[in-house]
């Protein structure tokens, strides 16, 4: 069945990898971003990728195989892609742990509901340098190179899917800890500092006098070590959008 000269069936097959994924990835697949934007998009790039799909299978029971296959490919690198993501969640739930700041909460766009305020900072920031960056375009070629190490109709690599969840569930909590890493260590400096003076002058309440400073404290080395933090879960992720699934 042809439309237009296009094959329905590759296209079909392309969608069901391409659309999962778009939903999923960093930039378009915000839940800011609406969800017909994002299926109409991948339903063009889905047009435009269909002549490298296989063929249709010979039955019907062949054939939704290949569709289950291929959209569970689509979970699994766009889902890797999101858990890439959470890194800067981690390192604004830490930053928030160590200023005092966890039980500040505001509106998260990314994610349609209420959000610690340094990570909804982070999320906003890290939406931003993907577009700004032009890392999107890096992720649409990594969707058109998928084709040449997901074959369609190849059998699902389950264990290799596992742990390429598995891999990008440590970086993620890695890359949050080294953004975060100038406040934890500035942090625990500042409670030692603390902690002497309150044995030295037991009658001031210390750590509630201090609190102003550690809040003050934490933001100014956020500001300081933030770029640098920033440059390493952006270098990540364009490592995976370019050859994280080779």
């Amino acid at each position: 069945m042809t439309l237009w000269g296009y094959d329905l069936w590759s296209v079909t097959l392309a969608f069901a990898r391409i659309g999962s994924l778009v939903m999923l990835m960093p930039g378009l697949g915000e839940a800011a971003v609406p969800a017909r934007a994002r299926l109409g998009f991948a339903l063009l790039l889905s047009v435009m990728l269909a002549p490298a799909v296989a063929p249709a299978p010979s039955d019907i029971w062949g054939a939704s195989g290949v569709i289950i296959s291929e959209i569970a490919v689509g979970i699994v690198l766009g889902g890797v892609a999101r858990i890439l993501m959470t890194g800067l969640a981690t390192a604004g739930q830490i930053f928030g742990l160590e200023t005092g700041l966890s039980f500040a909460q505001v509106a998260d766009p990314t994610q349609t509901q209420a959000g610690q305020i340094i990570a909804v900072f982070l999320g906003l920031m890290g939406t931003v340098l993907v577009f700004a960056t032009n890392l999107h375009h890096v992720f649409i070629r990594g969707i058109a190179d998928s084709y040449q190490v997901f074959a369609v109709g190849k059998p699902f690599p389950v264990a290799d899917a596992a742990d390429f969840a598995l891999e990008a569930f440590s970086d993620a909590f890695r890359i949050g800890l080294q953004i975060a890493a100038p406040v934890v260590v500035a942090g625990f400096v500042f409670r030692i500092g603390l902690g002497v003076l309150a044995r030295l002058a037991p009658s001031i309440q210390v750590f509630f006098v201090a609190m102003p400073l550690n809040i003050l404290g934490g933001f100014i080395i956020l500001t300081l070590g933030l770029s640098s933090g920033m440059l390493v879960w952006l270098d990540r992720l364009q490592s995976f959008g370019a050859a994280g699934w080779r």
